[in-house]
């Protein structure tokens, strides 16, 4: 070999291993853009199923972050109440929320949960959310989907089918 093709093999064992850094850096950015890096809050479950005779729901709520998070829980319709209406989730944490339903005509809504990122000195979820809204900040948020059904009637299972 000439020292030609010597300096254009290094040069193509460079490239590669350049390349291979990059892909790597790509696939740890790939981690900053996982689920739950993307969504500070999850709630499970997503969607809250009543009677029309009324009922009650419960709800997770984690917090993904490195920073506390105060929520701020609301629901529209009179037929529904949430418990708490605001709370304030350490990081990593997670709290319980419920949803309670009174008898009622059947109809579907949603629940909105806001939430914004708070200082360690904080100890009021409601101040910081009026703080942030005089700031004129938008305020993320998660809906919870609000299921009223008829209650009653046969089952359609299998315990039910095979009787």
């Amino acid at each position: 070999m000439t020292k030609e093709d010597n300096q254009k093999e290094n040069q193509k064992e460079s490239n590669s291993k350049n390349e291979k850094e990059n892909k790597s850096a790509k696939n740890d950015g790939d981690d900053a853009n996982s689920e739950s890096s993307k969504v500070p809050i999850t709630i499970d479950p997503e969607e809250a199923k009543f009677s029309n005779a009324g009922g009650k729901s419960e709800h997770m709520v984690v917090n993904f972050t490195a920073k506390r998070m105060a929520l701020k829980i609301r629901c529209g319709n009179a037929l529904f109440r949430v418990e708490p209406t605001h709370m304030i989730i350490e990081p990593n944490k997670c709290r319980q929320l419920t949803i309670n339903r009174m008898p009622g005509p059947i109809q579907t809504d949603k629940a909105i949960v806001q939430f914004i990122d708070i200082e360690k000195d904080a100890q009021d979820p409601k101040v910081a959310f009026k703080a942030a809204e005089a700031a004129g900040t938008k305020i993320p948020h998660i809906k919870i989907k609000l299921v009223a059904a008829a209650s009653g009637g046969r089952k359609m299972s299998r315990e039910v089918l095979d009787e």
